[in-house]
């Protein structure tokens, strides 16, 4: 028998949650999927990889191609090997999560669902704009008195197919955000083919009064124009991928300022002052 780790990315480190399977099911009547909200509004669990499994099987379980997989993986290696107990992130659409089970509804034949809450998360978001459920069905669910959320605290919003997802779902349920952080990522990765990594620190700055506008697109100085970079915040641990759109006008930003930023990335680099240190990759 394997563990299926269902570890938190938005919850205390010292929080570990597990549930039993075996190494040729990636969910099993045993198990217990626990969800985390990523910054794009993703739905995200941790399965832990077990001898005999591969990374074209779980992809194909959750309907999801491989590119994509590797692309919620930044850190995972593409050869398709992997040690035992490694972590991948997996994302669940909301529409593969069943919230009202009909009477005659074969339960073992489904997996519960637990979103576990991260800070500033309140119940009236949970229902409504994480998955949809009228708030009192969610309290009756929870046996909930009270709404009053804390860090950490499971809440049961459903229940997952052990048949996995169809890849309709995943497409159809796709953050639109998140969609077009993914296909900059994968053009972000497709130029390591044929091209030389290039790398400088700085200053990014963005401007607070401006509206975003859900893009996300940056000025650079070296980059050619229309290719795409990476930005790491390191002191958030925060990475984002942007689509040059122009060179950094001269005169108009000091020489400490490598890269011009939208405020929608500003935002998931979880950025609190205009001006502030980042880390650029790109390919040339």
């Amino acid at each position: 028998m394997r563990k299926l780790a269902l570890t938190l990315t938005c919850i205390p480190l010292f929080l570990h949650l597990f549930a039993t399977g075996d190494s040729l099911s990636y969910l099993t009547p045993k198990d217990t999927v626990f969800l985390s909200a990523d910054d794009f509004g993703n739905k995200i669990f941790e399965h832990t990889m077990e001898k005999g499994q591969t990374f074209y099987s779980l992809a194909r379980f959750y309907g999801l191609k491989l590119n994509a997989l590797y692309a919620f993986n930044p850190e995972v290696e593409q050869d398709g090997n992997f040690e035992p107990g490694q972590r991948i992130k997996i994302p669940i659409p909301d529409s593969a999560i069943v919230k009202s089970p009909q009477d005659a509804w074969p339960r073992t034949k489904f997996a519960p669902v637990f979103y576990v809450v991260k800070h500033g998360d309140t119940f009236y978001r949970i229902a409504k704009n994480y998955f949809q459920i009228p708030l009192d069905t969610l309290k009756k669910r929870n046996r909930l008195e009270k709404t009053v959320l804390f860090t950490g605290q499971r809440i049961h919003v459903g229940w997952l197919s052990l048949d996995g997802i169809p890849d309709s779902l995943q497409l159809l349920n796709a953050n639109p955000m998140s969609a077009k952080m993914l296909e900059l990522k994968l053009r972000y990765d497709a130029a390591k083919a044929n091209k030389k990594e290039q790398f400088h620190n700085g200053a990014a700055y963005w401007q607070r009064e401006k509206k975003g506008n859900n893009d996300y697109y940056a000025l650079h100085r070296f980059a050619p124009v229309g290719s795409v970079v990476e930005i790491t915040n390191p002191m958030k641990k925060k990475t984002v991928y942007a689509k040059v759109l122009a060179p950094i006008p001269d005169r108009a930003y000091g020489d400490d300022i490598v890269v011009v930023i939208s405020p929608s990335l500003a935002k998931l680099l979880d950025a609190k002052d205009a001006k502030f240190f980042v880390e650029v990759r790109y390919f040339k």
